[in-house]
């Protein structure tokens, strides 16, 4: 089983990433794999610096760095895993084209933005509400083909869950899923 999620930011990709791992589930990090190539290349690790990347991949190969992910998946011979995070409508085609399901995660805008100051990782996170919102319109309100467009995609997800509760209800809404696509 293959899962690519998606969702706003700071909605709750994470918790239920980790989540998953819990019950087996191998993780492959899109946003790890960019700041890694990001280090090599002596950048940053802002959002604008790993969107850019991103679209360099994107033109490169089909899937972006889903692709990458992927083919580290099928190195590790993992069964049921996880790539995160898509961001583009051809990641989505990408997820579903390598016989993958696409999951996604929304929230209200405070809530999430709450949620990425406290988990703090890194420069992304350490942003002022009005930063947040900016990063929210470029990232999820992107236009074109292959630009970002975290709302479209999920929009079109196969199955989303509403985040605006506790932990112990987002668990049960994974479950829910999980009793669905295994």
């Amino acid at each position: 089983m293959i899962i690519g999620i998606t969702g706003s930011l700071g909605a709750g990709k994470g918790a239920i990433v980790d989540y998953l791992k819990g019950k087996g589930f191998g993780h492959y990090s899109s946003s790890d794999t960019l700041k890694e190539v990001l280090v090599d290349r002596g950048l940053t690790q802002t959002r604008a610096n790993m969107s850019a990347l991103a679209d360099e991949l994107i033109e490169r190969h089909d899937g972006g760095i889903l692709y990458v992910s992927n083919e580290k998946a099928v190195q590790d011979t993992v069964e049921n895993y996880i790539l995160e995070s898509i961001h583009r409508e051809s990641e989505a085609a990408y997820i579903r084209k390598i016989g993958g399901v696409v999951l996604a995660v929304d929230a209200d805008m405070k809530t999430r933005y709450e949620r990425a100051k406290k988990r703090a990782d890194g420069e992304k996170d350490n942003v002022t509400f009005e930063e947040f919102t900016e990063d929210v319109k470029r990232e999820e309100e992107g236009q074109g083909e292959g630009t970002p467009n975290i709302r479209a995609v999920i929009n079109s997800a196969d199955y989303i869950i509403e985040n605006n509760g506790t932990v112990e209800e987002l668990y049960q809404q994974v479950d829910e899923f999980l009793k669905k696509v295994l």
